[in-house]
């Protein structure tokens, strides 16, 4: 009786040690629960905007949008052009979540520089992304990432950052891609001189500009067209 008497004191203090854990672990289940989710992609801007403008939309390589869509839009853009980044955010984010979510338009996306380089390094990215069908969302991120290529340089680390930003694009895959793409006689740098030639034969300018098609015929709208102006492109050949 004695010896259960002595052992009481150790009995308590293990109840008590166990009682202890027991409301952390609470708190720390309570803590999870009300804690707002942290963005793993802060340092990449537009992350948020772009799964909401084309989370859905169906996409396959450069094509954004149903196969069957009445209308179609060849979009000649250069991503690393600060001169036009508003151009580029103030018709594409409309058009895709109007026209291009609603079936009634697939755009269709064209490297075009505006330098004297006939490539720029983002659009390795970009033709890497669109293997997978993220052509757009690489092209958008990059659009709204200017600034920061301007000030951190824009270089392979820079573009995967990008890259790591799209949800569900297998990285592993577009770092090959990317990496393959570079190499000189590639199939890639075949794809993107092929999408020149298209601007040339349609004489795009020095600007960005689009091609619009549909069952009334072919509209080109040169010099940095607007939204208003794409749209009266597509009510012209619809």
């Amino acid at each position: 009786m004695a010896d259960e008497a002595k052992r009481r004191p150790g009995r308590y203090r293990t109840l008590i040690i166990l009682a202890v854990a027991a409301i952390a672990l609470l708190i720390g289940i309570a803590g999870m629960a009300t804690r707002e989710p942290s963005n793993e992609y802060d340092d990449v801007v537009g992350v948020a905007d772009m799964r909401q403008i084309f989370g859905g939309v169906r996409q396959y390589e450069e094509r954004l949008g149903v196969e069957d869509a009445p209308i179609q839009m060849q979009l000649f853009l250069d991503a690393q052009s600060e001169t036009y980044r508003d151009q580029f955010l103030e018709t594409v984010p409309p058009l895709v979540t109007g026209p291009v979510r609603d079936g009634r338009l697939k755009l269709l996306y064209r490297n075009r520089s505006l330098t004297r380089n006939a490539t720029e390094l983002s659009f390795y990215g970009i033709e890497a992304a669109a293997r997978q069908g993220y052509a757009w969302q690489f092209a958008y991120l990059m659009f709204r990432n200017q600034e920061a290529a301007k000030e951190q340089g824009l270089d392979d680390e820079f573009l995967t950052r990008l890259a790591e930003s799209i949800e569900y694009l297998d990285l592993e895959q577009w770092k090959e891609d990317y990496a393959e793409g570079k190499e000189p006689g590639s199939r890639m740098n075949a794809e993107l001189q092929a999408q020149d030639e298209i601007a040339i034969g349609l004489e795009i300018r020095d600007k960005p500009a689009a091609t619009v098609n549909g069952p009334n015929g072919t509209v080109t709208v040169q010099d940095a067209p607007d939204l208003a102006e794409l749209q009266a492109a597509m009510a012209e050949v619809q």
